[in-house]
Order: C-alpha cells, then structure tokens, then sequence
C-alpha cells in the first residue's frame, strides 16, 4: 500500500514538472527581460530577424532615453528592422546586425 501512494505522488510531481516545462518554453520567443513581449506589428515576419526583440530594446535604449514603449517589426529602406519606442523617439535596429540605423522624434 505504502508503494501505490509514493509511485503516485513521485507521477503527479513528475507531470506537475513536465506541464512546468511546456509553460516556461512557450514563452521563449524574445520577450523583454520581464518575459512579456510588447511586439505589437510584426509578428509574421519574426521567422526572418536574427537579432532578438530583447536585444533590439537594449540596442534602442542605448540610442535614446525614456520610456520603453510598444515594438514593431518591419521593412524601412530594403531591410528587416525592429522599431522600438523608447521615450519621445522611435529607434530603428537592423534586425540581422544589431545595429541602429535610424533614431527620430516619435511621430
């Protein structure tokens, strides 16, 4: 009797794990550090970027100082590019490099 009531506790505490597992992986897709995503345009085109959403932020909030505001993903002068609202201003990263390539006054 001692046996069936441990084997069922060591199974339920595996399976609590393994449903802990498939929680934590299915947020893995470069959210912020605080794990939510705030990438609200873009979405279809995240197959494309190699450069993270997270790595895009610290980028922008490199460039331009304020608030950390909405992300977008999207095309600007032939290249896949993430733009970040930090503050007044809307920061432009190369979603393949890393690199800014374009800060200006939000709109």
């Amino acid at each position: 009797m001692q046996n069936k009531i441990t084997a069922g506790i060591v199974t339920g505490i595996a399976a609590l794990g393994a449903l802990g597992g498939i929680a934590s992986a299915s947020d893995s897709g470069g959210g912020t550090a605080t794990g939510a995503s705030r990438l609200d345009d873009g979405k279809q085109l995240l197959g494309q970027a190699k450069v993270t959403e997270q790595q895009a932020i610290a980028a922008a909030q490199d460039a331009a100082k304020g608030d950390l505001n909405e992300v977008d993903l999207e095309k600007y002068a032939g290249k896949l590019v993430w733009t970040v609202d930090v503050g007044s201003s809307d920061v432009k990263v190369d979603a393949a490099s890393g690199t800014v390539v374009d800060v200006s006054q939000d709109d």
